[in-house]
Parts: C-alpha cells; sequence; structure tokens
C-alpha cells in the first residue's frame, strides 16, 4: 500500500477546546444523578443522531444511495448536525475524497498516518482538510442555499437544541440527556475511520482497493457502517449489511422510507457484487 504524506500540522485551539467541553459535559453524566427519562431518551437521541449520519449525511448527500423529498433530507442532516461535526458541505467533500483516494496520499484519514490520526487526530488538525473542497468534490450540493448556511453556522442545530432541552428539561439533565449520546456517536463514527480501516480488527471479504474492513461491533455501534469492506466494494449501495447476520438499522431505515413512499431509486448490491441474500 502506498505511505501517506504527513501534512502540515496546524492544531487547532477552537475546536480542542470544543473536543475537551463536550467530552467533560458528557464525561459528567455518570457524576450527576439521572432524571427518570435520561436513559430512554439518551438512546432515542444516540439512534436519531446516528440514522441522521448514516442516512442522510452518508448514504443519501455523499453517495446518492437513493432519492428522497427534499425536507426528508434536511430533516436528517439537520438532526445528523445535532454532533457538531461540520457542515454537509464540507463532510461529503472529506468523505468523497477518502474515496477517491482511499489509504494513499490524499486520503484525508487513513490510519497509514497512525491509528489515532485516523480516528480524531485530522479533525483536531487545521491542515488537514481544505474547506473549500466542495467546489471540485460537491458540485451537486454547490447551489443548495441551506448547506451553504450551515458551513457559516455548523453549531447552529446543536445550540437551539442545547438550549430548548435545557429549557424544557432542566440544564442539569444535559450531559445524560444530550451531551452523552452525542459524544458516543461522534466516537462510534471516528471508528468508522480507524477501526475499519486497521489491519488488526475484523475482516475482508471483497478485494478493495484500500484497507476497509468489517467490524462487526462497529456495525452495531455505528447503525450498519461497520460493514466498511462492503462499502468501500460498492459505494453506491444503500444497504452495507449484504447478508441477514449483518445489523444495518441504516438499511432497516431506509427500506421504511421507502415503504412509506418517501426513498425511490434505492440502489443495492446484487449477488454479482457479492450480496448473499435478496437485496430488497
Amino acid at each position: 500500500m502506498t505511505s501517506v504524506t504527513a501534512p502540515r500540522h496546524r492544531l487547532s485551539p477552537v475546536i480542542i477546546a470544543y473536543m475537551v467541553v463536550v467530552h467533560a459535559l458528557a464525561l459528567s453524566a455518570f457524576f450527576l444523578p439521572w432524571p427518570p427519562y435520561a436513559l430512554p431518551m439518551a438512546l432515542g437521541l444516540y439512534v436519531a443522531i446516528g440514522l441522521g449520519t448514516t442516512v442522510g449525511l452518508h448514504r443519501l448527500i455523499c453517495h446518492r444511495a437513493f432519492k428522497c423529498p427534499r425536507w426528508v433530507e434536511y430533516a436528517l442532516v439537520t438532526v445528523a448536525m445535532l454532533t457538531g461535526q461540520g457542515s454537509p458541505l464540507l463532510w461529503a467533500a472529506n468523505h468523497r475524497i477518502h474515496h477517491a483516494h482511499p489509504d494513499v496520499d490524499g486520503d484525508i484519514h487513513s490510519p497509514i498516518r497512525g491509528f489515532w490520526w485516523a480516528h480524531m487526530g485530522w479533525i483536531l488538525d487545521e491542515g488537514s482538510t481544505d474547506e473549500q473542497a466542495w467546489r471540485t468534490y460537491c458540485k451537486d450540493l454547490a447551489d443548495d442555499r441551506y448547506y451553504h448556511w450551515l458551513v457559516r453556522f455548523r453549531l447552529g442545530p446543536q445550540v437551539i437544541a442545547v438550549v430548548v432541552l435545557g429549557l424544557t428539561l432542566g440544564w442539569s439533565a444535559l450531559p445524560a440527556c444530550f451531551f452523552l449520546p452525542v459524544v458516543a456517536w461522534m466516537q462510534s463514527t471516528y471508528a468508522v475511520n480507524s477501526v475499519c480501516h486497521w489491519k488488526g480488527f475484523g475482516y475482508r471479504k471483497h478485494d478493495t482497493r484500500d484497507l476497509s474492513r468489517n467490524v462487526w461491533w462497529v456495525g452495531v455501534l455505528a447503525l450498519g457502517e461497520g460493514w466498511h469492506n462492503n462499502h468501500h466494494a460498492y459505494p453506491a449501495s444503500a444497504r452495507h449489511g449484504w447478508v441477514w447476520w449483518q445489523f444495518d438499522p441504516g438499511w432497516l431505515f431506509i427500506r421504511l422510507l421507502r415503504g412509506l413512499g418517501l426513498a425511490t431509486d434505492v440502489k443495492v448490491p446484487s449477488r454479482r457484487h457479492g450480496a448473499r441474500s435478496p437485496a430488497a
């Protein structure tokens, strides 16, 4: 595998401070009393953010694995933005670059630079990404005014959610009900970049031109994203778990949208691609 040239490091004090604060708030949940509704609410928010990310940001706007009404797309993406993980334009650009140059020079978050770099290091480093990359890699999204608004106000959905939940549930409930599920999802999705491209985990079913691996426990935590070798074998697929035992809640949700008439032109792998169960 071709080595990756190390980038010029420019650690961002703002991003580091943000990460420290949200992780500290999430950790504080274990030292504060939990209201009786905290656990179901935290689990519900985790799943909602996860589906917004894997279905909305990843399978829909990055790979156009299916079509849906614009309001459904915006709803999914807005929920994903509760993690404050950057605008959809930048998220999609970085991901498309990853598929264009997987695990070689040009891949933004390859673990060839180290496990930590792939997991979180690249996020903390301003030098790892180009904020104008969407002009090249996201021309299909370039005219979307809402996504441009989110470039400027990428923390907007998170701030609004914190204020609304704080006023309705009480500020002391936020660590358990909001920040813990948010940080848990952040770490789960980071693991797709690090764990699912690291040879010490999982297995490879498909001979792809990268280091991608299927890792079952990341598949569970990241709602289907852990079947990453499957994804790299057929990136346009709306379905990441290709056999019945590969747990893929993202695919189940897309099937629900399709049943409700809210998802069309759904792309799935065929037996030719290696799927061993009915694609639909």
